[in-house]
């Protein structure tokens, strides 16, 4: 529902019509208030045109600068998701390969038995 919001900005006092939370619209206009007295403390004589619109560009600078960081953020998101399911493909491909091979050429006991019989022998014999 929209409803009628009175703020201040720059010793102005604006009414806005907003559907958003009135909490959030004096938030938003605090925050011009205070981008609009730091650029008007610089200024030699604030004319509150100028000092609106060099606001203005800052925050439009800090919104474009937000946005193309979050931008590259996402990029790289996707980019590393890519990577890892890439490496998972791969990890799934090795362990089938590891559970073919192991069903294909089992190596039993019988096999490994004369290996451990020579090792004992070597053991066993006592040094010339």
């Amino acid at each position: 529902m929209r409803r009628l919001i009175e703020v201040d900005i720059f010793g102005q006092t604006f009414t806005v019509n907003s559907e958003d939370d009135e909490k959030y619209v004096r938030q938003l206009a605090s925050y011009v208030d205070q981008r609009m007295r730091q650029v008007g403390g610089t200024a030699k004589t604030a004319v509150p045109l100028r000092v609106a619109i060099m606001a203005a560009m800052s925050i439009a600078d800090e919104y474009y600068k937000a946005s193309c960081r979050e931008a590259e953020i996402e990029q790289e998101a996707a980019r590393l998701s890519s990577v890892l399911v890439e490496r998972l493909e791969q990890s799934e491909k090795m362990d089938g390969i590891a559970t073919s091979e192991s069903t294909v050429n089992p190596v039993t006991a019988d096999q490994r038995a004369p290996t451990l019989e020579k090792e004992e022998k070597k053991e066993i014999l006592p040094p010339s």
